[in-house]
């Protein structure tokens, strides 16, 4: 299965844009500022699962610019794929997932993001007279972006890119004209949060190369603690007891600490001081909180390099510019290689 085609409808600096994409390797190429980034993001919001879920709750500045006004307008992401898997997990998304109770299977299917009016709005719209630009002004100046929803849809059969499409499905802003179907078939069944495509393939994307040293410093994005994170699961627990037991073999013993006992004590002493044995807590300890679970002493092991010959080996922040880049995009292509793995349904490795 691959992305054969990506639509974008009034988001961020994209007016109206399909992008055809053809199985293996593609490559974007634009100007700065041309919107590759926001492609990229459009398609992360559909199916990268390290992306916050609720970065799907779009907001004002993700509309186009060239609207004007935004309000009242759809947000539209489509991706249609090309040689779907028969994998029955895929399938359901793309059939039982949508409400087709069909039995045939799908080799072409799509997946869309779609940012829209709730419900009670569009039916105020639908109620309009022709024409009437002033009860469309008093709707519109009423909104905010708390009146919008954000839904997931498959098995799509409009065409988003064509203006005459969108108008029947939105409306049209001139003639102030609105459709009185509230939720037109033709943009598909809503998909189950269970049947999440996020859940279903593999999807690794790496950041720009212009500074990767800023993502070792943040979990969720930590390309060392992804692959780490990835592991610990399969960790032999026999090899893992003896580092268990001395964890807790060291908790204790900073907890034995004279010093760390005399600044218990001094606490307690104080607090009787200050409100009296009936108020004060019934007891009080200092302990030591160093995990003992393998993910999370994943979490303080960091990557250290030697660059030169004298063997010294630094950060990835002491590293230059070159070999940060090189050790992240190792990093991410390994993660692609680990992902690969376990998700036999699709895998994308976007850059």
């Amino acid at each position: 299965m691959h992305i054969s085609k990506v639509s974008l409808v009034n988001y961020r600096n994209f007016s109206n844009t399909k992008l055809v994409f053809s199985k293996g390797i593609n490559t974007i190429i634009g100007e700065n500022g041309s919107g590759k980034t926001n492609c990229f993001r459009a398609i992360r919001l559909l199916l990268d699962n390290s992306m916050r879920r609720s970065a799907m709750r779009l907001e004002e500045r993700d509309f186009f610019r060239g609207l004007g006004d935004w309000r009242g307008h759809w947000i539209i992401i489509s991706l249609e794929f090309d040689e779907v898997t028969q994998d029955e997990a895929i399938q359901a998304l793309f059939l039982h997932g949508v409400g087709n109770i069909e039995t045939e299977t799908v080799d072409r299917a799509t997946y869309n993001l779609i940012f829209r009016p709730t419900l009670l709005v569009r039916t105020e719209l639908s109620q309009l007279a022709l024409g009437d630009a002033v009860g469309l002004e008093s709707i519109l100046n009423s909104l905010t972006i708390d009146d919008y929803e954000t839904i997931i849809t498959g098995k799509s059969s409009a065409n988003f890119n064509d203006p005459a499409v969108y108008k029947a499905l939105v409306g049209d802003f001139d003639s102030i004209q609105f459709p009185s179907e509230l939720n037109a078939p033709e943009i598909g069944g809503r998909v189950p949060p269970i049947l999440s495509m996020t859940n279903e393939v593999s999807f690794t994307f790496v950041q720009a190369l212009r500074d990767v040293v800023s993502e070792f410093h943040n979990n969720r994005t930590n390309p060392l603690f992804t692959l780490l994170k990835s592991k610990s699961g399969e960790i032999n627990q026999a090899e893992f007891n003896p580092i268990v037991d001395q964890v807790n073999t060291l908790n204790t013993a900073i907890e034995t600490l004279s010093d760390v006992e005399n600044v218990r004590g001094d606490i307690r002493d104080t607090i009787n001081d200050a409100v009296g044995d009936s108020y004060s807590p019934n007891s009080l300890s200092i302990k030591s909180d160093l995990p003992n679970e393998a993910e999370q002493l994943f979490q303080s092991l960091k990557l250290y390099v030697a660059e030169s010959e004298d063997g010294h080996e630094g950060a990835i922040h002491e590293m230059s510019l070159g070999g940060a880049n090189l050790i992240y995009l190792t990093l991410k292509l390994l993660e692609f290689k680990y992902q690969r793995k376990n998700m036999s349904i699709a895998n994308f490795f976007a850059h």
